[in-house]
């Protein structure tokens, strides 16, 4: 009896840092659908997009090179591509394409054109833009996590 009352006291209040801390966690965390890019950062996108990696993914992100002689590619925008990254923060996005993208010259680009170009990405995929530029800190793009639906 006095070693459960002893358990009891140490563990209560364990468990209740645990829960706040993960309360705080899910209070920071964010969804592809809270609106975390601006229309402004898209357009930059969408400009570099179309010089480094349309050829390849196509002007519609659907995969579909734009050059009939070119094979496919993943696609970019829309519910494959939300349906494939299911789960997955932009940190793992934006890391993977940092690494290997453009393929015919990896890491050609810099950090801020990679994310822009991951915002035009999701207006694409009709997400709703925000006030606030989704920022090149890895921390930052490991809060956005990626849903098909809200």
């Amino acid at each position: 009896m006095i070693f459960r009352k002893i358990i009891l006291t140490l563990t209560i209040p364990w468990m209740t840092i645990a829960k706040s801390q993960d309360a705080s966690n899910s209070s920071t965390q964010l969804s592809i659908w809270d609106g975390v890019y601006t229309e402004v950062q898209a357009s930059r996108g969408e400009f570099i997009y179309e010089g480094a990696c349309g050829f390849c993914h196509g002007y519609r992100l659907d995969g579909a090179a734009d050059d009939p002689d070119m094979r496919s590619s993943p696609p970019l925008a829309r519910t494959k591509f939300l349906r494939d990254w299911e789960g997955r923060s932009l940190a793992v996005l934006f890391e993977l394409t940092k690494t290997t993208m453009p393929e015919d010259n990896p890491g050609s680009l810099t950090d801020q054109e990679f994310v822009d170009v991951i915002a035009y990405m999701l207006s694409v995929s009709n997400l709703p833009a925000g006030s606030i530029e989704l920022q090149v800190d890895l921390h930052s793009l490991s809060q956005v996590t990626i849903h098909q639906t809200k």
